[in-house]
């Protein structure tokens, strides 16, 4: 069943992504503009990479674990490629096919920041991966998060409440990397791929992203600068109690279904645990807007919920006229988090 498009909306699916390294505050932004799609009537599918299906939740949980520390950089390529594969022909090419709008924390960009740039894999290849995996669905929108400091920043916002899992741990100089890769891409891509950068306030980063979107849904640029429209963000929420204690999945705190372990790093940003993912969500918990890495701990902030019926994993309830198609487990404050595992969350 394809939608109906409201008045002055885009009259057909949509496909957004949003990248960024460490400490970007991807969360909160896709929380609140997957709200105002829906208040709008839109069906609106919220997924993260790797994950979002079956198939990928349990690559994630292999690409995860604390204990494949030797995990080669060659090996954890093609497992990202894998799950993209997956939840590319079983939730996103139908989510678009039905006229929903899909919201991804990470795609095919992450992989280019963070195991090019990062790892140092061969661009040409990781480029041929990416082509076959996502087998011609490209974003018609990339919102590049950016905290406007050093990695050193990025990685303190991202690991200040529950410590670094073991991509953070590669060190400033892989995260350095990773970021100028990002920027990079947003060079070559200007045409889709838009860079806004972190605010002092949740709201001012919010107009900013609306109105890189304007063009994809016109209304959003009657609201972009209306202050009243976001003051809700800049509500400080309070932490539920025993917020910030717990792993964030497979028992150690990678992002994303399992540890991203080891300690250090080489200049590839390897570290012991060499199989540090490039796709840095999942629930971390906590009000804040970071990005989304689920915590296995009740007091952890969980994804913005699309209100995941029992018994139906991965599926989640939309808006009256909305399919309930792929929508995934967002969380209150978290990034999307299609059918995510409790526990920890994702990572690149």
């Amino acid at each position: 069943m394809t939608q109906e498009f409201p008045e002055n909306d885009a009259p057909r699916g949509i496909f957004i992504t949003f990248e960024g390294g460490e400490g970007a505050g991807k969360t909160t932004h896709i929380r609140f503009l997957s709200e105002k799609l829906r208040e709008r009537g839109r069906e609106v599918v919220c997924l993260r990479e790797p994950g979002g299906t079956g198939v990928g939740e349990e690559l994630r949980a292999v690409v995860l674990d604390p204990k494949n520390e030797n995990l080669a950089d060659e090996a954890e390529l093609l497992i990202y490629e894998a799950a993209r594969a997956q939840i590319v022909a079983e939730v996103i090419r139908p989510a678009l096919d039905r006229g929903a709008v899909v919201l991804c924390d990470r795609f095919a960009d992450s992989t280019v920041a963070y195991q090019v740039h990062g790892r140092g894999l061969d661009a040409d290849f990781v480029e041929r991966a990416n082509a076959f995996a996502c087998q011609g669905t490209v974003p018609d929108r990339t919102i590049l998060m950016v905290t406007g400091g050093t990695a050193k920043t990025g990685l303190a916002r991202a690991t200040h409440r529950n410590g670094a899992d073991r991509l953070e741990m590669a060190g400033e100089e892989f995260h350095t990397r990773v970021n100028e890769g990002f920027l990079a891409l947003a060079r070559d891509h200007a045409d889709r791929v838009r860079v806004v950068q972190s605010a002092s306030k949740k709201s001012k980063t919010a107009a900013r992203v609306f109105r890189e979107l304007a063009d994809l849904f016109p209304w959003m640029a009657d609201v972009a600068d209306d202050p009243a429209f976001f003051a809700a963000l800049d509500v400080r929420r309070p932490r539920p109690q025993g917020a910030g204690s717990g792993n964030r999945a497979g028992g150690g705190k990678g992002r994303s279904g399992g540890n991203r372990g080891g300690q250090g790093g080489s200049a590839r940003g390897k570290g012991s645990g060499g199989g540090s993912s490039h796709n840095g969500n999942g629930n971390r918990g906590g009000s804040g807007g970071g990005d989304d890495r689920a915590g296995k701990s009740a007091g952890k902030e969980r994804k913005p919920q699309t209100n995941k019926p029992s018994g139906s994993p991965g599926r989640a309830s939309t808006p009256k006229g909305a399919s309930a198609h792929g929508a995934g487990n967002l969380g209150s404050e978290g990034a999307p988090d299609a059918r995510a595992p409790r526990g920890k969350g994702q990572g690149r």
